[in-house]
């Protein structure tokens, strides 16, 4: 990656709102595109990897890599938007926003996806912010920049750019801080992940290879950082969420297997047993007595 030569190019900067039920299915992009969610869920699956994002998260997709997006809970997903060539070339005016799976471009469009420059660098699909107030209004000026049009606004939506992209890799810079910093930014991008995607299937293997981090390197980090096994803390989120929409929801047990992404009710039913001491239906008859006491 040469700096120098960064000089971006946006294609797309807008405020959108996608209302529910919606779905954009599965489709590469020519360009980067850059999601701030200001409000409201979505579903996005990148490259087979599903993600749950929130408010004040980031989505940093990459040209060429498969994603689609999904609508989550009923929840309107509020997503302001910026499409960008890092530096402009001569196919940046044939690029559009494409909606097309690989399989479905042609030559021609296959020709159009730019190589990631950034594909030695750590940044995650999705991530929280460390700093939203200041990204946000990087991110807002940008958009209102580029639609105003103003004089000279290319040299000043550049220069936003840059600003934007720098909050982005310094915030995973693995060049900055101390050894033990660099050591443990990805297990804390992971445990924030986590967080944020317990919901859905999450294996060692996918954690290690989104995190560009060793699996046993990053067991024995997290459990160093955090005290407890990577593998018990994913699996007490799901135990937790289930529940407390036991104990708070009429969601029924078939409903709650699917939002953890489970296979059928019985698997889940043994899982949450294993975990929780009782089948699910039990553990609300028992919280239901509770309540008549």
């Amino acid at each position: 990656m040469n700096i120098n030569e960064f000089s971006p190019y946006i294609r797309v900067a807008m405020f959108s709102v996608l209302t529910p039920p919606f779905k954009i299915s599965k489709r590469v992009i020519y360009d980067y595109e850059i999601i701030l969610v200001t409000n409201g869920k979505c579903k996005i699956t990148v490259d087979s990897t599903a993600y749950f994002c929130k408010k004040n998260d980031v989505v940093f997709l990459r040209p060429g890599v498969p994603h689609e997006f999904e609508s989550v809970d009923n929840c309107d997903f509020f997503q302001p938007h910026i499409h960008f060539d890092v530096s402009y070339d001569g196919k940046s005016n044939m690029r559009s926003v494409s909606f097309k799976p690989k399989e479905k471009m042609s030559q021609d469009e296959l020709n159009l996806i730019q190589d990631d420059v950034f594909k030695d660098i750590f940044i995650p699909c999705v991530f929280s912010l460390q700093h939203p107030d200041q990204i946000k209004k990087i991110f807002f000026d940008i958009i209102e920049i580029f639609q105003k049009k103003s004089y000279n606004y290319e040299l000043l939506y550049k220069a936003k750019m840059l600003e934007l992209i720098h909050c982005i890799l310094t915030q995973f810079d693995s060049n900055k801080g101390t050894k033990s910093d660099v050591i443990l930014n990805p297990v804390i991008a992971a445990k924030e992940y986590i967080d944020s995607n317990y919901l859905s299937n999450i294996t060692l293997d996918g954690l290690s290879k989104q995190f560009y981090i060793n699996k046993y390197t990053l067991m024995r980090k997290f459990k160093v950082m955090y005290k407890q096994n990577i593998i018990e803390y994913y699996r007490n989120k799901r135990i937790e969420y289930v529940k407390n929409a036991l104990m708070t929801t009429t969601l029924s047990i078939t409903c709650l297997s699917e939002k953890l992404n489970f296979y059928d009710i019985y698997s889940f039913s043994r899982f949450f047993k294993t975990y929780a001491g009782c089948a699910p239906t039990q553990y609300r008859k028992k919280l239901s007595a509770q309540k008549k006491d």
